[in-house]
């Protein structure tokens, strides 16, 4: 077998990482050779990457370089790491120094909520009102705050506005309208001008994110344009003062979607027999599933709502516990007619059509470019894929139902949601193994596959009979 040949060293692009100090890691993969006699791989790769892409790192610098390398075929493989972080010891602290403090932000129900609605104006959704400790908060020219909250349920959307802005002293006569307080929103880190994933300028209207993700966000406020509104000169004003509110609307239990109108089901798990563990399947909370099978009839679960009269959403929505991530989460769609499915899937939030990490369509409109995604033997009535690796958290399953108008009654669709170790128990051509991350509670498991199989699952065969 040939081996490609690859320099000493291999550098990650500057540009796709963070440069904040504080959430850096130093990934430096020292040595990967085979110990055979012909396969050596030598890679020696230096990397920046925030500390939950160390994974992925790692798959797209080293299995497209060592493909040949990296199969089973007898002689053991082994490679060094070293790993260090740099951040403040507390989370309510940040900066290069860890002298800037977090503003927590605390959450409650909205005065303006009622028995029967919301602040919104829609029936049973309930708007979560966030704020600081301190209601008042001022800033000079081109300074930044950051605030954080933990989003702890599914939302509909969190909108961040500024009440009440003005300039300080009140005597000065400059105009506050002119004034740009921007704000950068980011989901688990530290936002910037220049890294986030939500911005806008509160002083003009509200910052509105659909669909959020459960977790930390942190919220950052930057001044600007402070000095030309007060005439070049900031003697006799130094601060822009706003008061932060941020909402968060959640629909209630077993609703979702747009005005909370669709169908939404919390699928319970069911650990597999005589299976290593954490193995799984997910099936809905309720009667109108039995609890012995492993899949489940769709069509009495769909929503009856649909958009336009065009197309209907149900979701679904599943917890992968700290231990179980690192498996493969293999979901299957099978009609007895063309399947009429459309499949997104997130992880902590609710997917759309612009807002997914996953989804299939058809066997040629799906996420098979992802390497975490592997598509199966799909057909016109049969949808079957693995999310390989999938992270600890909240998973929602959104289905969208393209012919709503037809009847759903003479459908028969069985949907089949679950968790396994190894994809396809590695074709039978070899055999499923595990590793413990340096937590020694979460298990990654991989096939080793047999001298004339290759791929995640063994499904490739790389030898000849012949």
């Amino acid at each position: 077998m040939a081996i490609r040949k690859y320099p000493d060293w291999f550098v990650m692009p500057d540009n796709k990482f963070s440069q904040q100090k504080e959430s850096l890691i130093a990934f430096k993969l020292v040595e990967l050779k085979s110990s055979g006699e012909s396969s050596n791989c030598y890679l020696k790769m230096f990397a920046f990457a925030r500390i939950y892409l160390i994974l992925v790192i790692f798959s797209m610098s080293v299995y497209p370089l060592c493909e040949e390398a990296l199969i089973v075929r007898g002689p053991s493989y082994s490679f060094a790491a070293n790993i260090s972080v740099e951040g403040c010891i507390t989370s309510s602290m940040q900066g290069q120094y860890c002298n800037q403090t977090v503003e927590l932000l605390s959450c409650g129900l909205s005065r303006n909520n009622s028995g029967n609605g919301s602040a919104s104006g829609f029936f049973n959704q309930s708007m979560l009102s966030c704020r600081n400790n301190f209601v008042t908060s001022c800033l000079g020219d081109e300074e930044m705050k950051i605030y954080t909250l933990e989003i702890l349920r599914v939302a509909e959307f969190l909108t961040v506005s500024a009440e009440n802005v003005r300039l300080r002293p009140v005597n000065n006569s400059g105009n506050s309208s002119g004034i740009d307080l921007m704000c950068f929103a980011r989901y688990g880190a530290m936002p910037s001008a220049t890294l986030h994933d939500f911005s806008g300028n509160l002083n003009k209207s509200p910052l509105v994110i659909n669909s959020p993700k459960v977790g930390q966000w942190y919220i950052s406020i930057l001044a600007l344009n402070l000095s030309k509104e007060t005439g070049g000169s900031q003697s006799n004003v130094s601060k822009v003062c706003y008061s932060l509110e941020l909402q968060e609307l959640e629909c209630p239990l077993g609703k979702a979607g747009p005005n909370c109108l669709s169908e939404r089901y919390m699928l319970q798990t069911v650990l597999r027999k005589d299976s290593t563990p954490f193995e799984s399947y997910f099936l809905p909370y309720g009667e109108k599933v039995m609890s012995d099978a492993a899949n489940f009839l769709l069509e009495p679960l769909l929503s009856n709502y649909s958009f336009g009269g065009l197309y209907t959403w149900t979701y679904f929505i599943l917890d992968i516990p700290h231990g179980a991530a690192g498996g493969n989460l293999h979901i299957r769609l099978t009609s007895d007619r063309k399947l009429n499915y459309e499949i997104y899937v997130r992880n902590g939030g609710l997917p759309s059509l612009v807002n997914w990490d996953y989804y299939y369509v058809n066997k040629t409109s799906n996420s098979h470019g992802s390497m975490f995604f592997a598509l199966y033997s799909s057909s016109e009535e049969k949808a079957d894929f693995y999310i390989l690796y999938v992270g600890e958290g909240t998973w929602n399953i959104a289905l969208r139902n393209l012919n709503s108008t037809d009847g759903t009654s003479n459908r028969q669709t069985t949907m089949s949601v679950s968790l396994e170790r190894c994809p396809k128990r590695c074709s039978y051509h070899g055999d499923c193994k595990s590793a413990l991350d340096a937590s020694g509670l979460t298990s990654y498991s991989f096939c080793a596959c047999d001298r004339t199989h290759g791929g995640f699952d063994c499904s490739i065969e790389i030898v000849s009979r012949q």
